[in-house]
């Protein structure tokens, strides 16, 4: 019979050799990818060399050379895109940081080109290409990576809401037994109002809300008060309402401070969230379709301004370069994700933190 924590200890031992294996992968392909890097960088020296005695080789020989050094280069890319994938999985700065390193590999022509003199030769473009394709590949799946955390992360967000101390509930407050949880409802529908004050609370009766009457059940003793009291509440609206009591001897915006630390508007709040999140999400891809002709012409235009300005940078030694269809297509994506990044975090600042 095995012992209750034999299967936690081989699930351990397992994640353990996986996080082994991750970091074998990853410092393996980075190894291997800087000796790739080394190596083209190398040859295209020794071909584009301006000491005549440096050249030592032939530019078919060295094309050989490169398109080997290439495929080496690509294997290394994908066992560090593996590795670091595994190891830093949930690390805000894994996905950025993955786009960094493809970007100083795709833009490679701008400044390589500075070491050597002869930059003409096919060989030396051969080597740049190189590089420059190992930038692309590791830019295209550190989108993908980027997008499956993102999409992790909003997941996680409509399921759960936000960090706990974010909401700042308050220390000991309990849910009711017979709590009710209608969405986008008013405070008397929502989590932790309590059933023996909200039949005898002038808000509930009158229809109203307490963030916007600025007293409730969870600030104003008042109205605990009279609950407590067994008060009579009139059942019209409009004769419930002139029982709410108001509470002279706070600013309007000491009111408002105390209920952006109240836990029923702060459940308002997690509710608002998860109503902003979809709309914005769908805002960014309805924006992504009706404008995607206009937007992908915008970032050819970016692109060719920035081959015009490396072209020139290098004196014409990368020729004219016209980047491939996807490629657009995947810096437009890079665009979006990250605008939709900063439009999330935004939308955060303002319900959680400015509590609009």
């Amino acid at each position: 019979m095995s012992r209750p924590g034999s299967n936690r200890d081989l699930s351990e031992a397992f994640q353990d050799f996986l996080t082994g294996c991750a970091k074998f992968v990853f410092g393996l392909g980075a190894l291997v990818s800087l000796v790739a890097i080394g190596l083209l960088i190398l040859t295209a020296f020794r071909v584009g060399g301006g000491d005549t005695a440096s050249q030592v080789a032939s530019t078919k020989e060295a094309l050989n050379n490169v398109d080997m050094f290439a495929k080496i280069l690509e294997i290394g890319i994908l066992a560090v895109v593996v590795g670091s994938t595994y190891l830093f999985w949930g690390e805000e700065l894994l996905g950025a940081t993955q786009l960094l390193v493809a970007g100083a590999l795709y833009f490679a022509p701008l400044y390589l080109p500075n070491l050597i003199s002869n930059t003409s030769n096919e060989a030396v473009g051969a080597a740049f290409g190189a590089i420059q394709m190992g930038g692309t590949i590791l830019g295209g799946i550190a989108v993908l990576v980027l997008s499956a955390d993102i999409l992790t992360r909003v997941r996680n967000r409509v399921k759960n809401g936000t960090k706990a101390d974010q909401l700042k509930y308050g220390k000991g407050i309990k849910e009711e037994a017979d709590k009710q949880n209608v969405f986008m409802g008013k405070c008397w529908q929502l989590p932790y109002c309590r059933k023996f004050v909200r039949e005898r609370c002038p808000i509930f009766h009158a229809k109203r809300t307490c963030w916007k009457e600025r007293v409730g059940c969870m600030c104003e003793e008042e109205v605990i008060r009279n609950a407590m009291e067994n008060k009579p509440i009139p059942k019209d609206a409009l004769l419930a309402a002139n029982h709410i009591p108001r509470n002279h001897r706070l600013s309007e915006q000491q009111k408002i401070d105390r209920c952006k630390s109240c836990v029923i508007y702060n459940e308002h709040q997690r509710h608002k969230y998860k109503l902003s999140m979809p709309i914005t999400l769908f805002g960014f891809v309805a924006i992504y379709g009706l404008f995607h002709g206009p937007l992908i012409a915008g970032t050819e235009g970016l692109t060719g301004r920035i081959n015009q300005i490396v072209h020139k940078a290098t004196l014409g030694a990368t020729g004219a370069y016209t980047p491939p269809t996807f490629f657009v297509e995947m810096l437009l994506a890079v665009f979006f994700i990250i605008a939709l990044t900063y439009a999330m975090k935004i939308l955060e600042f303002l319900i959680f933190k400015l509590k609009v």
